[in-house]
This record gives structure tokens, sequence and C-alpha cells, in this order.
């Protein structure tokens, strides 16, 4: 397990998918050098990390890495067991649409709006031609 510290750059809810900001994401080159940044993930992205817990801006926090297969998120729609979902505009999870990006895992049961869902990290995109046949 590798352990990092990393300052939030806006107010995270628990079970969002989360991403890397950049150098200059809180305004502050020089801080940016040496310090990591988490934000949301967005809309089709591959996340990076995801929060069990409330992360409030401007707060440094430990992350682990743990290399855990099973990640919690909650859904921002009704999701069935076995769905292939994405990342959605608020680091929550929704049914995957190859036209919106890539996927990063499926469903281990199924979770109304709002809930939290248990995936399993599978992360690609699908060929065209298998995209073209593929609706939820």
């Amino acid at each position: 397990m590798i352990r990092l510290e990393a300052k939030v750059i806006q107010n995270i809810p628990a079970n969002r998918l989360l991403a890397l900001g950049g150098i200059d994401s809180d305004g502050n080159t020089e801080e940016g050098w040496e310090t990591i940044y988490l934000k949301l993930s967005e809309l089709g992205w591959i996340p990076d990390f995801y929060t069990s817990a409330d992360l409030e801006e401007g707060s440094f926090v430990n992350v682990s890495i743990a290399n855990n297969p099973i990640w919690e998120v909650e859904a921002s729609q009704n999701l069935p067991a076995g769905t292939l979902v994405m990342c959605d505009t608020d680091g929550r999870v929704k049914t995957y649409r190859p036209e919106e990006g890539a996927h990063i895992g499926y469903t281990t049961h199924s979770v109304t709006e709002g809930e939290v869902v248990k995936i399993v990290r599978k992360y690609g995109s699908m060929p065209v031609n298998q995209a073209q046949g593929f609706e939820v």
C-alpha cells in the first residue's frame, strides 16, 4: 500500500470518484510544484481514486492506494446488476455510453439513484462495431 498527502480543491461528498488536479489547480504555481491536488472526476474520465468520506475544500487528506478492485460509488441513476458504468459529471457513476468516454467498471448489484453501488474496476472503451449494437 502507498500513502500520500493531497490537497482538496473543492467540496466533495463521500462515495465520489476523484481525479488529480494539475500544477496550477489552486492558483498557486509555487505550492502546486510540490502538492498533489484532488478534484471530482468528470464525465467520461477514468478516475484516479474514490473517497469514502466527505472532503472539504482547502483541506489536506491522506490518500491510501491499495489496488482494491472494488470501489463503492454513488449512482447518478438507477442501475441494474452487471451494468457497465462510466464516470458522470459529478463524480458519480452512470450507465456507460461509448460516445461519452471510457467505461470504468461494472456493478455487482442493482441500486436506485443516490444509492452507493459496488463496482468492479474494468477500464476501457468499446470498438465502434461493438458499440453500435450496445444499448441499455
